[in-house]
């Protein structure tokens, strides 16, 4: 029988869940390049890249994140939130669904713990770097 895992976890034999931490370093144009911690494909770095041009500060991304949840309580299923580059769908309570809108990734889901999770990683990587 195959094990089942949600999107952006790792279960061990002891059935201990990780977490995927999401990190983030300026390069030398000064935009932010994601990584993830386990690993995950390159489509969805890609996309996560991607929607955070859109956000270039810790201010914007606090805003963004402050809209994603409004939006979620207020509009429930099926919404999105848009920065310039790729649009973010609420697709069901546990997964989230990244849209291309410029041909830079192919349209990939992400575990919506993960998406606000990954949010707030790139709030406080945001925050120092204006620190």
């Amino acid at each position: 029988m195959a094990e089942l895992f949600w999107p952006g976890e790792r279960e061990s034999m002891t059935r201990s869940v990780a977490r995927a931490i999401w990190t983030f370093t300026l390069d030398e144009n000064e935009d932010w390049v994601p990584s993830r911690n386990p690993a995950g494909d390159e489509n969805l770095r890609r996309a996560v890249e991607t929607l955070l041009l859109g956000i270039a500060s810790a201010g914007a991304a606090e805003t963004y994140l402050a809209a994603w949840h409004a939006d979620s309580r207020r509009w429930g299923l099926g919404f999105s939130l848009a920065t310039a580059s790729a649009v973010a769908e609420g697709v069901s309570s546990e997964l989230v669904r990244l849209i291309d809108l410029y041909g830079q990734f192919e349209d990939c889901d992400i575990a919506a713990d993960e998406f606000e999770s990954m949010l707030q990683d790139y709030v406080a990587a945001a925050r120092t770097a204006e620190s």
